[in-house]
């Protein structure tokens, strides 16, 4: 069975906070987000065209029932980023939520992306989140492994999914269930 609580190593690291964004935060986010865009092989994104402008809108609501973008900083430095979003628009998905993260290069395996993720599931169990769902990168190995320590599995592969400036990419899709365990299918029944 799942714990629950998720893996017991997802306090921060010493000197790095976890925290919602905030506003002023935005130049130092976008920092780091285009320092990851130009690693080019770990996100989606290879090119932000995002002003700090919109993420200062953007950040001035970073933690409500629908969404919470977290930070990982080292002072007033951004050094990781989560961002995890209910699908809110419809009532059969209002339970699932999608996540995306990155930590900088040289912050990585530090225990940040387990400190991001301990704070995402925490978010998704407050507002009624059951079920997280991510996409990753087969050659991003140690996402996967981040991923898995948390509860989540493998549930197929986007062929071709992502076009990147040097050709496709192929996505595993990773999910984790963190609500209640159902009841039997066709019943109203949840728990037990």
């Amino acid at each position: 069975m799942l714990d629950r609580e998720g893996p017991t190593s997802g306090a921060a690291p010493d000197g790095i906070s976890i925290r919602p964004a905030h506003p002023r935060d935005a130049r130092s986010f976008l920092e780091a987000y285009r320092e990851a865009a130009a690693e080019g092989r770990r996100i989606q994104t290879e090119r932000v065209d995002r002003t700090v402008g919109f993420y200062r809108r953007r950040f001035g609501r970073s933690w409500d029932d629908a969404a919470a973008h977290l930070l990982a900083l080292d002072g007033d430095r951004v050094v990781g980023s989560l961002s995890i979003r209910r699908h809110i628009e419809h009532p059969a998905l209002r339970h699932v939520a999608t996540l995306g993260m990155f930590v900088r290069q040289a912050y990585r395996r530090r225990g940040i992306g387990a400190a991001l993720m301990a704070e995402a599931l925490r978010w998704g169990r407050l507002v009624g989140v059951e079920r997280i769902e991510l996409t990753v990168y087969p050659h991003n190995t140690p996402a996967i492994a981040l991923y898995r320590s948390f509860g989540f599995l493998e549930e197929g592969r986007l062929v071709r999914h992502a076009r990147k400036s040097y050709g496709y990419e192929d996505e595993i899709l990773m999910a984790a269930w963190i609500g209640p365990e159902p009841g039997p299918a066709g019943s109203d029944e949840e728990g037990a």
